[in-house]
């Protein structure tokens, strides 16, 4: 593919082809690809910060904040920029409704969800997420496309946070509660989930690693107004958020991490 990169910042688009630039050598190094297939795709890569550059694109995925108005708002302006009829136009969401994103667009059948998992280079994961009006002929070709990507598509209904990330929430939410009740610290829940469930990182930790806790919150009470109080996360965590605290990036989250490389 012909990759067409779009920020308002240059400073994150920086940060974002040193990322793909040290995902690529760490392939190297592995043996995984050559150097020459590494350089190839970068070739195929651009970047700037003109959204006007999107208008002769087949494929195009969104992947701005979780903010249903600032999505509505790049879906209006897709719609009169991409000139295919053709052309996916897809929203990387991980909770928000596809219909209402679409419901702005004159195409709404073309409109779906596509969402990633990080670290997406390592996630074989994708949602594919069907908005009301979505077409089985859309939903084929993103399936497809995954699969292009070395992905693996999963379908789902258009409900709040779908599928994987309504049973991750669900998980922290009850995390939350086990270490707000005494039952378990923040380690032994996370000791728990990894040697007791299988799972790489316990919950604390993985969004920790994500530097998640905002995100977090702003999407668990999504769900508690779309869902009900289950998703509704303790004010404990909520007072992490207010602190400033996301997760590793900040030097604490769930845990403290200030004194690593001192």
């Amino acid at each position: 593919f012909n990759v067409y990169g779009i920020d308002t910042n240059k400073k994150t688009i920086e940060n974002g082809l040193k990322a793909v630039e040290k995902n690529l050598e760490g392939l190297v190094s592995k043996g995984k690809i050559e150097a020459e297939k590494k350089d190839a795709i970068l070739s195929r890569m651009a970047f700037s910060t003109d959204l006007d550059n999107v208008g002769d694109a087949d494929v195009l995925i969104e992947a701005v904040f979780e903010d249903m108005d600032l999505k509505k708002e790049m879906f209006k302006k897709f719609d009169k920029q991409v000139a295919s009829e053709e052309a996916l136009i897809l929203s990387n969401t991980s909770s928000l409704s596809v219909s209402e994103i679409a419901s702005v667009t004159k195409r709404p059948e073309r409109v779906a969800g596509m969402h990633f998992f990080n670290p997406v280079p390592i996630m074989r994961l994708v949602e594919v997420v069907r908005g009301a009006l979505t077409s089985d002929e859309t939903v084929e070709q993103v399936k497809e496309l995954a699969g292009l990507m070395g992905k693996t598509p999963i379908i789902s209904a258009d409900s709040p946070a779908f599928i994987v990330n309504r049973l991750l929430n669900a998980l922290t939410c009850e995390a939350a509660r086990i270490v707000e009740e005494g039952v378990g610290s923040v380690e032994d829940v996370d000791t728990g989930a990894k040697l007791g469930l299988g799972h790489p990182m316990g919950p604390f930790e993985l969004f920790d690693f994500l530097n998640g806790i905002p995100l977090l919150l702003h999407v668990t009470d999504y769900m508690t107004e779309q869902l009900g109080e289950r998703f509704r996360m303790p004010v404990w965590v909520k007072n992490l958020a207010r602190a400033g605290l996301a997760g590793r990036a900040t030097g604490r989250g769930f845990y403290d991490y200030s004194q690593e490389g001192k």
